[in-house]
């Protein structure tokens, strides 16, 4: 599906706030990863005109959900790709993306949109994720 390649014209100041955020990732604790990521989602939505959601983990989030009544990021641990792409969802419904609502067409920019800003801030650990099979929606083959 090629996800990671669609999206290529983001605001630098969005890459730079999440190169932020991925510098020592695996070294850094459940703790701190969690201050990057409200740091990062402060940051993000002022970038782009949004009030920024609050970010909750909750041991049965699943893969991770973005609650509209609240505007809320839940997942069930510090996740970076789960953060983009909840946070596009929060785009979506702050009417900041051509698509509002849950739809097929939303989550499928979601999930463009969070895979393409991951590989343009960290192409290597990208690919490195995806041949580990921890990149849902993207194939060696598409890399």
């Amino acid at each position: 599906m090629r996800y990671h390649k669609r999206f290529n014209n983001f605001n630098q100041q969005t890459i730079q706030a999440t190169k932020e955020l991925m510098l020592d990732w695996g070294a850094d604790t459940q703790e701190q990863n969690v201050v990057k990521m409200k740091k990062w989602l402060e940051k993000v939505a002022e970038i782009y005109q949004i009030q920024f959601p609050m970010l909750k983990i909750v041991q049965l989030a699943g893969a991770g959900y973005y609650r509209i009544n609240k505007n809320q990021i839940c997942m069930a641990y510090p996740s970076i790709v789960t953060l983009l792409h909840e946070f596009r969802h929060a785009m979506q419904f702050q009417n900041r993306t051509r698509v509002n609502g849950y739809s097929d067409k939303a989550e499928d920019d979601a999930r463009a949109w969070s895979l393409s800003l991951y590989y343009k801030v960290a192409p290597r650990s990208f690919r490195r994720l995806v041949r580990q099979n921890q990149i849902m929606f993207v194939d060696t083959g598409d890399l």
